[in-house]
């Protein structure tokens, strides 16, 4: 709908000017409305209830004259089209309407064909401008929706070192980022632990939360991420320009411990988050992606963040314990054999996988996957196991209660280690030993 305002302060130029815009679109299909305001102040308030298209005004009129008026309604309404309509021929008030972007300029008496004609050419105006508004809504919306999709195929072809089969320019204008000063992090949502077993975390909550993550990051600086079809998080995140390496790891891990706080508070889930290096280049993405990967494997500590700087040496390490190993299997498992007995002889005391690592001058990431090809469990159910099977050899002594022998294997809570032991053996320790009679 068409929307006029008419202003002047003399009721027989208002009707005489609806007079001529109803004639124009008598035979249109379009329907219209016109409004009327007998001065300044009133085609201010008129037009704000309004909002009109085309604006009628006469500069002389009481109070607030027509000048003054276009230039507040222009505050509110920047793309309205305005007629100026004047008794007064004079050079300063056109000079003003212009600067006003007044778009016609027509002298009382007016020539009532020509005032249709100036209507007509400004519905023609009015209406070109709409639909050039439209189009680029329209154009804004479409790129608005492509962009997911352009973030996840641009975040997919860095992960998979797939760049090259992909208009990196078009993606990377498109997003508006260049990838000069950028990292990426790698964040994976934390199992819980209950009685039963671990307990994972739905696609869809998965994915709520990294849309989280994304909104957070993109208040700070600009970032890309992969969460709906990937097992872990990925971002990549454009940051400022740092002086040394060490001041963007610093704030690297900062941001990440206030990525892992949110999550915390809004959804209540821990997160393990590994941070790669930063680079300057998008064709090194996929380097500090890989170095993500890795920091996250070798998270062990418990502020849920490792960056990838910080466990170089370690990784060093490992590899030369690989090729050591290669040289020699043997080696490989005697070693593995004195960690063996050396649970079994601390059963008692409280082990744990960082610590033993460490007894052994062995990475808790190399020691937990070298221990499982060695053994064929991971560490906490191997330990459990083995106390376990002693547990139940104690059980045949009568003379021991249930609860001395879960101290005696290491279980201080006597509900805790009923649990494990169903778990594990199908009963409880109680009716283990009352088979046994």
């Amino acid at each position: 709908m068409l929307k006029f305002l008419i202003a002047d302060d003399e009721k027989y130029v208002r009707d005489s000017l609806r007079d001529v815009i109803e004639g124009a679109f008598k035979e249109q299909e379009e329907p219209f409305e016109i409004g009327e305001a007998r001065n300044g102040r009133e085609a201010i308030e008129v037009a704000e209830r309004l909002r009109p298209d085309i604006i009628i005004i006469d500069i002389k009129m009481p109070g607030i004259d027509g000048l003054k008026a276009i230039q507040e309604i222009r505050n509110f309404l920047p793309n309205a089209y305005f007629i100026i309509l004047t008794a007064y021929d004079y050079f300063d008030f056109a000079v003003e309407a212009v600067r006003n972007n007044v778009r016609e300029y027509i002298l009382k008496p007016f020539d009532r064909a020509e005032l249709r004609e100036k209507v007509k050419e400004a519905v023609r105006y009015v209406q070109s401008e709409k639909e050039k508004r439209k189009k680029e809504i329209e154009i804004q919306e479409k790129i608005y929706n492509l962009i997911p999709v352009m973030e996840n195929e641009l975040s997919y072809s860095i992960v998979n070192d797939m760049l090259e089969v992909i208009d990196v320019g078009m993606y990377m204008e498109y997003l508006n980022m260049d990838f000069k000063n950028a990292f990426c992090m790698v964040i994976r949502l934390k199992e819980r632990d209950d009685s039963d077993g671990p307990v994972y975390f739905s696609e869809a909550l998965k994915t709520q939360v990294g849309e989280h993550i994304k909104v957070f990051l993109n208040q700070r600086y600009k970032a890309i991420g992969s969460y709906r079809f990937t097992e872990d998080l990925i971002y990549f995140i454009q940051m400022s320009l740092y002086k040394d390496a060490d001041e963007a790891k610093l704030s690297a891990i900062n941001l990440a411990l206030d990525v892992k706080r949110e999550i915390k508070r809004f959804f209540g889930i821990s997160l393990e988050i590994g941070v790669g290096r930063y680079y300057h280049s998008i064709y090194q993405m996929h380097q500090s992606y890989q170095e993500a990967c890795k920091a996250l494997e070798y998270l062990r500590d418990n502020t849920g963040v490792v960056c990838y700087q910080d466990i170089e040496h370690l990784i060093a390490h490992d590899a030369s314990l690989n090729d050591k190993f290669k040289k020699g299997q043997g080696e490989k498992f005697a070693l593995f054999k004195a960690v063996e007995q050396y649970i079994t002889a601390n059963l008692k005391e409280d082990i744990n996988l960082k610590d033993t690592a460490a007894k052994f001058n062995l990475s808790p990431y190399y020691f937990s996957r070298t221990f499982k090809k060695v053994f064929g469990y991971n560490f906490s159910d191997y330990l459990n196991l083995i106390r376990i099977n002693r547990a139940k050899e104690l059980l045949k002594d009568a003379s021991l209660s249930v609860k001395e022998i879960g101290y005696l294997v290491g279980y201080n809570d006597p509900n805790y280690f009923s649990k494990v032991f169903k778990k594990y053996e199908g009963i409880t320790p109680t009716e283990y030993r009352e088979k046994l009679r």
